[in-house]
């Protein structure tokens, strides 16, 4: 009983580390930051996170960083190469090095390359994002509640999402109600990230009352802003998802003059069938 609350509360504290790095990649944050903040000696921490993640701290905040930049390079068209560097404390050379080194291509290439990969595919979902009339049809912009969610983290490839949704939904169906909603939450583009190191959330909504969370502790729990969103209306099978975030990511947002904010995407499931059929809302969180 005391290893397996002791697993959980190391799990906790590497999810707040996470969580600030997060909220503070455009910052000069050290691994002594982390540890503060974590109120954890920054052996004991670095020590925990190697354990829980297989990956260093210090080199994870520096991963992040590069793949966060990058995937700005991709849907924020309107700003410079030299100034999104610059937002993660790079000057214009350092950047470039940094960049190519850990994405072997330049920022430059990786702009481009990031705008062809939708133009010369072969997409076959039916979105055409050459006729904004028709993609209106399928995204349409809404105004989201706030709400809370319980949620587990992971780190992985997304195709083990089903075997993963599976565990979540049997450990936690006892706090389930005919209200609840199941949120995903895929935080890398496994097209800049590896695709084993891939992080992702599971939640399920849950009232911030609820007498369980006072009881468990090792719940984590996320209050999720509400506000503007695009919600693309997805049917059809998971094979195709990942080019429909690169067409909102590449093409919507740059067609429409929209701009993705701070705010996590997330995926809100409204039916999944045995065959692999889903239907999900896909919000893009709205500046």
């Amino acid at each position: 009983m005391k290893e397996k609350e002791s697993n959980s509360i190391d799990r906790m504290v590497i999810n707040q580390a996470i969580d600030y790095i997060f909220n503070h990649l455009d910052e000069d944050i050290t691994v002594d930051d982390v540890a503060n903040h974590c109120a954890y000696s920054r052996y004991h921490l670095m020590r925990m996170f190697k354990e829980d993640t297989d990956e260093a701290l210090y080199q994870f905040i520096k991963r992040v960083r590069l793949e966060r930049s990058a995937w700005r390079l991709k849907v924020e068209k309107e700003k410079s190469i030299t100034e999104i560097g610059e937002e993660y404390g790079y000057s214009s050379s350092n950047f470039a090095t940094a960049f190519k080194k850990h994405l072997e291509i330049s920022p430059a290439d990786f702009r481009k390359a990031s705008e062809q990969m939708v133009e010369q595919s072969t997409f076959s979902h039916g979105l055409s994002l050459d006729d904004l009339e028709d993609a209106q049809k399928k995204i349409t912009i809404e105004y989201l509640k706030p709400f809370t969610v319980l949620y587990e983290r992971r780190k992985g490839n997304y195709h083990n999402l089903p075997e993963e949704w599976c565990r979540f939904l049997e450990k936690y169906e006892y706090l389930a109600t005919e209200d609840t909603i199941y949120i995903e939450c895929t935080i890398d583009d496994p097209s800049i990230t590896d695709e084993e190191n891939c992080m992702y959330e599971l939640c399920q909504t849950i009232s911030p009352d609820h007498p369980v969370l006072k009881e468990r502790p090792d719940i984590l729990t996320h209050d999720c802003d509400g506000g503007k969103y695009a919600v693309y209306h997805f049917k059809g099978f998971p094979q195709f998802l990942f080019m429909v975030y690169q067409e909102i990511f590449c093409r919507w947002l740059s067609k429409t003059g929209n701009q993705l904010d701070e705010r996590p995407i997330f995926d809100i499931y409204r039916m999944v069938r045995e065959d692999g059929y889903m239907e999900i809302d896909i919000c893009f969180p709205l500046k």
